[in-house]
C-alpha cells in the first residue's frame, strides 16, 4: 500500500516522494492475563498505519515505517521476558533512523509512542536530534490518544494507566483474535504513601509489581470493544488530518512558523 513501507516495492518508494515520515514505537511487555505482550507494538502500529492510510488517501505524501517492538522497561525486571532495551539503544535507534530519513531527503518526522516508559527518552530524543539537525528537520512526538481527549473522557473512567478499560477496550476492537472470552475483574492499583508522589507532583521510575502486582490495573471488565472503536475512529480522524497539513505545508528555514517575510 502507498505509504505503509513494508508493503512496497523498490519502483513504488522511489516514486512516492515522500514529504514526511512516521515511526511508531512500542514494546513487549506483560499487560497482564488477558492482554498480550506486544498490546503497545499492536497500537502504535494500527494507530499510525491507518492514520497514514487515510492521509496519503487525501494528497498526502507521507511514509510509515514498520513498528518497534522493543522500548525501555527496566521498572518490569519482576516479570518474565519484559524485553527491554537500554536508554541510550533507544535514543541510538531513533537518530539513526531520521538521520537515515534526512538522508532520503525527508523534513519532516513524527514518532508514534505507544509505550509510556519510552516517554522520557524519546522527549529527550527529539531534543537531541534538533542539536544535531538545527533547522534541517522537524520531529514531533505523540501517542496513540494524541487526538481522542474529549471522547476519552466521555468512555472511559478507570484511570488505569496499563491493561485497563481503556487498552483493554482497544485490544478488543483492533485484535479480537489474541482476546480471552472474558476480560478480569478489576486489578490492583496501589497508591504511594508519600505526600507528592500519590498526587503526582514528583515524577519517579515507577516499580510495575509494587504498582500493580498482576501487570494489569484498574478495570478492564469494563472495557468493551464499541468503546474501543469509537475512541481509535476519533483519535485516527484527528491525527490523519494533522498529517494531511504537515505533509502539504512547505518546508523553509522557520518551519512550523511563518516564513521569514510572509
Amino acid at each position: 500500500e502507498p505509504g505503509l513501507l513494508e508493503t512496497m516495492t523498490v519502483p513504488e518508494v522511489k516514486s512516492f516522494r515522500s514529504e514526511v515520515m512516521v515511526i511508531p514505537l512500542g514494546s513487549t511487555e506483560p499487560h497482564g492475563p488477558h492482554l498480550p505482550y506486544g498490546t503497545d507494538t499492536t497500537v502504535a502500529n494500527r494507530y499510525s498505519r491507518e492514520a497514514v492510510r487515510r492521509a496519503n488517501a487525501e494528497g498526502a505524501r507521507v511514509m510509515c515505517l514498520p513498528a518497534m517492538p522493543f522500548g525501555n522497561n527496566v521498572n518490569f525486571k519482576d516479570f518474565p521476558f519484559a524485553c527491554r532495551i537500554r536508554v541510550e539503544t533507544l535514543m541510538a535507534v531513533v537518530l539513526d533512523l531520521v538521520t537515515f530519513g534526512r538522508e532520503e531527503g525527508v523534513r519532516k518526522f513524527v514518532l508514534v509512542n505507544g509505550h509510556g516508559g519510552n516517554d522520557s527518552t524519546l522527549a529527550a530524543s527529539t531534543r537531541q536530534i534538533f542539536d544535531r539537525f538545527q533547522n534541517e528537520v522537524f520531529v514531533g512526538l505523540c501517542g496513540p490518544g494524541a487526538f481522542g481527549g474529549e471522547i476519552y473522557q466521555k468512555l472511559f473512567s478507570d484511570g488505569s494507566p496499563h491493561a485497563g478499560e481503556y487498552e483493554t477496550s482497544l485490544m478488543q476492537f483492533l485484535a479480537p483474535e489474541k482476546m480471552p472470552a472474558q476480560a478480569p475483574a478489576k486489578s490492583a492499583m496501589y497508591t504511594p504513601t508519600v505526600p507528592g508522589l500519590a498526587e503526582a507532583k514528583i515524577t519517579w521510575v515507577r516499580n510495575w509489581a509494587s504498582l500493580m502486582p498482576a501487570a494489569c490495573g484498574g478495570r478492564p471488565d469494563l472495557a468493551t470493544p464499541e468503546k474501543g472503536e469509537e475512541f481509535f475512529e476519533a483519535d485516527v480522524t484527528g491525527f490523519s488530518r494533522f498529517l494531511v497539513a504537515l505533509s502539504q505545508a512547505p518546508w523553509h528555514s522557520r518551519f512550523p512558523y511563518e516564513a521569514e517575510g510572509a
